[in-house]
């Protein structure tokens, strides 16, 4: 076994093979990706020839390319499961196999690459690797959650808790509860995943309330009764303990109040939407207000404005709290003319029901619309300044 250190903090350990011996046979290999200590680049060289025939490129799926070379977090050894699989893209140059992980590498985890240049998925060669923690630069803290209103429908699908800073990965659910109106955690009200829902930054969660006591019908809804009821008042509590990228705790805890409201069975309809044309010769925002709360990470994506010859404007996005005003700033100012807002019917409101369909679909009744489609458009005019000829006539 041989110990490496690379930059100022990072580690990695060998195993399985002697130094002396790399040089000649297969080789496991991690190093930092662009100089970036909590990015790495995992290569596996020296694959056998016989199992390199037999590698079918195009159909090779990742599950089947971890038969070679997968990479772990390390648990805890009284952990009843072997931890899941990082995510990531494979790459063959060669005898080369080139992982890199879709997200960093959190200071404080131990990972540990395992290589069968056979391609049978045994143990083969191990190397493991570690960031140490720093303590250099402020602490993360939540910045927003949301949906932000005070009143949100007891079907709420989702919460989005940001953060000021990239936060670590793998014990999200430890660090967050749902209270009651008596303040007393309320059991088990979240969807918890082994691979916890965070955007590429590290910066935003996502927070899915448990579907199956959503849906009416469901046996966790039967059995336990829905997270939230209408007319009841609770609060989503953020532990100060939850540690950001660089393992320090967060600088204050968060608490965010709210009441339940009756459930929204209704997909949006942007037909009732109301649309507030700017002048033209103006970079004036486009203003579009929605009856409801729409979700703000899908409003940030899929609203987007054309011309009439169907071309895409650029442009700045703003959501205003509450999430029931969306408005759009062009790079160049406007000309009057035709325009038309497209929206993917992909986009939901807070209780998951979307542009195309409700989230409820068998248990409330027949669909009695149902969009087909990525898209529908909305024609909006900015109409021409009247003319100033004649004045004073």
């Amino acid at each position: 076994m041989s110990r490496l250190k690379l930059g100022l903090c990072w580690t990695l350990i060998l195993a399985g093979t002697a130094p002396s011996a790399m040089a000649e046979g297969p080789r496991l290999s991690i190093q930092p990706r662009d100089g970036d200590p909590s990015r790495i680049v995992v290569e596996a060289a020296g694959l056998d020839a016989d199992a390199l025939r037999r590698i079918p490129i195009s159909e090779m799926t990742p599950e089947r390319w971890r038969s070679f070379l997968v990479v772990r977090v390390v648990r805890d050894p009284k952990a009843p499961q072997e931890s899941p699989a990082l995510l990531g893209t494979y790459r063959l140059s060669g005898d080369v196999l080139r992982f890199d992980p879709r997200f960093p590498i959190e200071p404080g985890l131990r990972y540990r690459a395992q290589f069968d240049p056979s391609g049978q998925a045994r143990p083969g060669m191990t190397a493991e690797l570690s960031i140490d923690r720093s303590s250099s630069g402020p602490a993360s803290q939540v910045s927003a959650v949301y949906p932000t209103p005070d009143v949100l429908p007891e079907n709420l699908l989702r919460f989005y808790i940001h953060f000021t800073a990239p936060m670590s990965r793998g014990s999200a659910y430890r660090h967050i509860r749902l209270l009651d109106e008596s303040g007393h955690p309320i059991a088990d009200p979240f969807l918890e995943l082994e691979e916890e829902l965070w955007s590429p930054d590290g910066r935003r969660f996502t927070l899915l309330i448990d579907p199956g006591r959503i849906k009416r019908g469901l046996k966790p809804r039967e059995e336990v009764g829905p997270v939230l009821q209408s007319g009841r008042s609770y609060v989503l509590a953020i532990d100060p303990g939850w540690p950001d990228a660089e393992g320090r705790p967060l600088a204050s805890g968060f608490r965010k109040a709210f009441r339940a409201g009756p459930a929204d069975e209704t997909s949006p309809d942007p037909k009732t939407w109301t649309i507030r044309p700017p002048a033209p010769d103006t970079r004036d925002a486009l203003e579009v207000r929605f009856p409801d709360p729409l979700d703000r990470a899908l409003l940030g994506r899929l609203i987007a404005v054309r011309e009439a010859a169907d071309r895409p404007l650029g442009g700045s996005i703003e959501v205003e709290k509450g999430e029931m005003t969306w408005r759009f700033r062009p790079e160049k100012p406007w000309r009057a003319g035709t325009y038309r807002l497209v929206v993917g019917t992909e986009l939901e409101d807070v209780a998951g029901n979307s542009v195309a369909r409700p989230f409820e679909v068998d248990e409330t009744g027949p669909i009695t619309r149902r969009i087909v489609g990525e898209t529908v458009g909305v024609g909006f005019r900015i109409e021409s300044r009247p003319s100033r000829a004649g004045a004073g006539n």
